[in-house]
């Protein structure tokens, strides 16, 4: 029988939001694109909705790679993938380790592009469900591909994996350090967050009979 382990990836395998790493990797490529970049970073700081706020990171990053190819982008994602490294939390990693290990199939479910976070777990025997970007004849337009992989996409994207592949539901462990992954991790009968004491505040009325890594960002 298959059994899966959950893990978000920016803040919960990464100590931080990787997106600022990933812009800027791009915007090496074309810097004459920083004033787009700028306008949607503008907007996503006077946005109150986390949704919101993913959307914008995303259209940004849709500016940075409209009209390339993955070739064109691979230098840039290779360098973004080498600076993530230093962000990892370790006791996290141990755990997907201890997964793979255990013969559990890892998913790592993101907000994030998945061209981009599969970049940076190509070492690891794990899957990306990832936000996935348009492209036409192997070149980005720029757009999004369907919804934001957040929030309640996570469970769909989930949901849906499981189906194309014949695969029942039996997850084992969940990890993420962001109420948005509520609905996620009560997929899993073992649930990890991630934070610190807004959060755990949160969680001791909304899931408290879950693990808590406490960590002062």
């Amino acid at each position: 029988m298959s059994r899966q382990a959950l893990y978000d990836f920016d803040g919960t395998v990464t100590s931080k939001d990787t997106t600022s790493l990933l812009l800027i990797e791009l915007l090496k490529l074309r810097p004459w694109r920083f004033t787009g970049v700028l306008w949607f970073l503008s907007r996503l700081v006077s946005s109150n909705n986390s949704l919101s706020k993913q959307e914008y990171k995303n259209k940004a990053i849709g500016h940075l790679i409209k009209n390339l190819s993955e070739s064109q982008l691979r230098g840039a994602l290779h360098s973004f993938s080498n600076k993530v490294k230093f962000t990892y939390r370790q006791s996290v990693l141990k755990s997907i380790d201890k997964s793979i290990q255990d013969n559990l199939t890892v998913l790592i479910v993101t907000a994030s592009p998945s061209f981009a976070i599969k970049m940076c777990v190509s070492d690891f025997k794990v899957l990306v469900l990832g936000t996935e970007f348009e492209k036409k004849n192997d070149i980005y337009t720029g757009n999004i591909n369907g919804m934001n992989c957040y929030g309640c996409e996570k469970v769909n994207r989930i949901n849906k994996w499981a189906k194309s592949n014949n695969i029942t539901l039996n997850v084992e462990t969940a990890w993420s350090d962001h109420i948005s992954d509520y609905d996620m991790l009560h997929l899993s009968r073992d649930r990890n967050w991630i934070g610190g004491g807004k959060l755990k505040k949160t969680l001791a009325a909304l899931d408290p009979e879950a693990s808590f890594l406490n960590i002062d960002h």
